[in-house]
């Protein structure tokens, strides 16, 4: 019973992308003076209006989502305690907080915790006890990996380049959100009809 309704829970994943590419962008058209090539999503967050709201339902979706697929991972997990769930679900927290709180203070994204979402991969990886879905995710987990590392290597050595800074935010927040994209249609893929 909880590994089919974990099952279904995983599915609660095909919302992040969809919702915080689709919904940004909504944002961006609605916002003043914003450039989405240049601003991070979180710049409209500071503006007041239909772009700081939907930028908002973006974020909070986006969470929620991610909490739900956390819990997912750590029904399927069938362990005591998923490292990778707990991945999850700090990410999503964080980006409840991006949805509550303006860009600027430390409760947008609750003191930095979303950091953890560089390990959650491959932590939700180690933690899957299905060798087929395992295999079938090994690369992409490492390629979600190492960009999510160097993407941080680049924003904390100030290499990401300002002009530039909104279009490597979607870039790498895209292959964030595939990887689990991916996982929740792969893992669907192996369970008994």
């Amino acid at each position: 019973m909880k590994h089919g309704f974990g099952s279904k829970l995983i599915k609660a994943v095909y919302i992040p992308l969809p919702a915080w590419l689709l919904l940004s962008t909504i944002a961006g058209f609605l916002a003043q003076d914003y450039n989405p090539i240049a601003s991070h999503v979180s710049v409209m967050t500071l503006q007041e209006g239909p772009a700081h709201a939907i930028a908002n339902l973006a974020a909070l979706t986006t969470g929620i989502a991610l909490i739900v697929f956390g819990i997912g991972i750590w029904m399927v997990s069938r362990r005591i305690f998923s490292g990778g769930a707990l991945c999850w679900v700090l990410f999503g927290t964080a980006m409840i907080g991006n949805g509550i709180w303006p860009m600027g203070g430390p409760m947008h994204g609750i003191y930095i915790i979303g950091i953890f979402n560089i390990l959650a991969p491959a932590i939700s990886l180690l933690d899957i006890r299905d060798e087929d879905v395992r295999r079938q995710m090994h690369l992409l987990t490492v390629l979600v990996s190492l960009a999510s590392v160097f993407y941080l290597w680049l924003l904390l050595n100030g290499f990401d380049p300002e002009a530039y800074s909104g279009l490597t935010q979607r870039i790498f927040g895209t292959i964030n959100y595939l990887w689990p994209l991916v996982f929740a249609f792969t893992y669907g893929r192996h369970q008994p009809k």
